[in-house]
């Protein structure tokens, strides 16, 4: 962060207005995940935006943001209104064509996509793969209460094989595809997991990253598609008194 920015904490505990609620650990998350954007013109979805707070706290946060959209199931959600013509509330079921519609109407692609509704595992992994595809390269995509992913009534449980938890952890092997040998192939690897779904944007490389914290989840999009990200092998010095190695490697390249 700039020296003269507010941490988001202090924006979001100081605020007025339309009640927010989020747990202590996102706001230094947040801080860290978001500090290279903070000041660009981004795009930004929340998906579950409740009495409408974070929505406000966003555009204070982003404050060169070009779109800052909520969505949320609650019909009661139509009524909000904001000063702030940056913003924008669409109600409906997010993980549903329609609604997805709507929100792509307002922008094709976002920088930032957050889930924050039903908690649900089902409902998590439809709607990462419902909008994952749609953020720009070097985009980031966070899962907020990953605590439900251990509640069975959530579709959760700590040895539940089917909760998203287990498919982002499916992902994270994902990232290393370029090191598996004589292993099954990524959709093989997901068969499971797929239902149906459109695994294209997976196979192809997109997912970068995938951090895992408190409840909370982060899942960055790469600047580019493909697997091979480990790049070069650099190898700097000149004596190798222990293992030499890494000077025959260096002399082979």
């Amino acid at each position: 962060m700039r020296f003269f920015d507010r941490p988001l904490q202090e924006i979001h505990t100081n605020k007025k207005g339309k009640l927010s609620d989020k747990w202590e650990i996102f706001f230094k998350v947040y801080d860290r995940e978001f500090q290279n954007i903070r000041h660009e013109k981004i795009k930004m979805l929340e998906i579950g935006i409740q009495n409408g707070g974070s929505l406000d706290t966003w555009s204070k946060y982003f404050k060169k943001a070009q779109l800052i959209v909520g969505c949320d199931i609650n019909p009661k959600c139509g009524n909000l209104t904001y000063s702030d013509k940056r913003i924008k509330v669409i109600v409906g079921d997010a993980t549903t064509p329609e609604t997805a519609a709507q929100i792509y109407d307002l922008s094709p692609q976002y920088d930032v996509i957050i889930d924050d509704g039903s908690h649900v595992s089902k409902d998590i992994i439809d709607a990462f793969f419902q909008f994952f595809p749609r953020l720009k390269p070097g985009g980031i995509f966070c899962v907020e209460d990953t605590h439900t992913l251990y509640w069975r009534e959530f579709g959760g449980g700590l040895s539940n094989p089917d909760n998203a938890k287990e498919f982002f952890k499916d992902l994270s092997d994902i990232i290393n595809h370029e090191h598996w040998r004589n292993e099954p192939t990524i959709s093989q690897h997901l068969a499971h997991r797929i239902e149906g779904r459109n695994t294209d944007f997976i196979e192809a490389g997109w997912v970068d990253s995938v951090s895992f914290y408190n409840s909370l989840i982060v899942i960055r999009k790469s600047d580019r598609s493909g697997h091979d990200k480990l790049g070069r092998r650099l190898i700097a010095g000149e004596t190798s008194a222990v293992d030499n190695e890494p000077a025959r490697l260096r002399e082979k390249s």
